[in-house]
């Protein structure tokens, strides 16, 4: 499961993403609304699976993030939505409903019934906005396998490796900053540096030379990465 944590309480926010790793959760973490509507913004298709959502942060509140991620084009947003509040009220509890949140959770709350809840709603809203299969021209990337087949020729990734595609890949023709890869793939806690990023895309390059005649991974100096497309002219040729 693909996670965004809001919360801009820094112990909070630490807590809950090293309890959502632990079980297995993908989780990237904004501080305030406008890291959390980068973040959306930022990974195409959807990415999150559910979002968690404090109620009171700097710039927008959690409902006001909650329905423009609903209500906004840009945005689109389809996944589960939890808010985490101090707030008990039943006008409150309609708000967020309204605004378009799932669930809700009153703080303090019990790690473990954070987990199970985002569980349920994973249960629930499943992953219609998610296509567990990427197609491109005659490129086809299963996520269910973590295989990338080419004109009936697979390429296999190791776990790392298929991770960083996909992200460049759904976010094709974007300069993808180094730092960003890397929290995206291994968290913001990890010790990961550019040059074992680079290595992987080292790695990755010759595993998908080839995807040489529609797309290529190009370096841009000092900022990071990106999947650069082939046109159909350049494919011909």
């Amino acid at each position: 499961m693909h996670v965004l944590l809001v919360e801009d309480d820094e112990k909070l926010g630490r807590i809950i993403c090293q309890v959502l790793k632990k079980e297995n959760f993908d989780v990237d973490w904004a501080q305030d609304s406008d890291d959390a509507f980068a973040f959306v913004d930022y990974c195409a298709d959807n990415i999150y699976d559910v979002i968690i959502l404090d109620w009171m942060l700097p710039g927008k509140s959690g409902p006001e993030i909650c329905k423009t991620l609903r209500d906004n084009s840009k945005y689109n947003y389809q996944g589960g939505i939890i808010f985490l509040t101090a707030r008990d009220a039943l006008e409150d509890r309609i708000t967020g409903l309204n605004a378009g949140g799932d669930d809700y959770l009153v703080k303090p709350f019990e790690n473990a019934e954070l987990v199970a809840r985002l569980n349920a709603l994973y249960r629930r809203k499943g992953r219609p906005y998610v296509d567990n299969t990427l197609k491109f021209n005659d490129i086809e990337l299963n996520r269910n396998e973590q295989i990338v087949t080419y004109k009936s020729q697979q390429i296999q990734f190791s776990k790392r490796e298929f991770a960083i595609f996909d992200l460049l890949l759904i976010n094709a023709g974007r300069v993808l900053p180094r730092d960003t890869i890397i929290e995206r793939i291994w968290g913001n806690d990890s010790e990961v540096t550019s040059a074992n990023l680079d290595s992987y895309i080292y790695l990755l390059r010759k595993k998908i030379k080839l995807l040489e005649p529609v797309l290529s991974i190009s370096l841009v100096r000092g900022v990071g990465y990106k999947i650069e497309k082939k046109n159909d002219k350049q494919t011909q040729k």
